[in-house]
């Protein structure tokens, strides 16, 4: 489980910070509508990280520094790129779970469920918002 773990804290962390980045770049037309869509997603992303990051320590899972270093570059021309770039990040960040999952199942891991589940319907909520301002993704 330690490898999917791994997985799925980095992916989190990933989509947090891209989304904060995306927050502060946010320029155009409709800078303001972005600029708050991106801090509601850095906000879901982040507010679970350490939840999750509980449940591996509690596996007796060593976290290493390294998953905070690989926060993406993202190249934008609008907002609207920012916004598929950051959707882009939420699909990592499920599919990451979505394996946690499956091994947290096998291995009849109750609790780590109920968490991945509460951040899985997270991921629902972001892929929701980004969609809402572009239903080309």
């Amino acid at each position: 489980m330690e490898k999917e773990f791994l997985a799925a804290l980095t992916a989190q962390n990933n989509l947090s910070g891209a989304a904060q980045l995306a927050h502060w770049n946010s320029e155009g037309e409709n800078f303001f509508e972005y600029h708050l869509l991106f801090e509601r997603i850095y906000e879901i992303a982040k507010s679970k990280i350490d939840l999750l990051a509980e449940q591996a320590r509690g596996k007796g899972i060593q976290i290493k520094a390294s998953i905070f270093s690989d926060v993406p570059e993202i190249d934008w021309d609008t907002c609207q790129e920012l916004a598929k770039e950051v959707k882009s990040l939420v699909e990592d960040l499920c599919d990451s779970l979505k394996k946690l999952h499956s091994k947290s199942d096998e291995n009849e891991e109750y609790g780590i469920l109920s968490v991945i589940e509460d951040i899985l319907s997270d991921c629902n909520t972001m892929k929701y918002l980004l969609g809402s301002v572009n239903s080309e993704f």
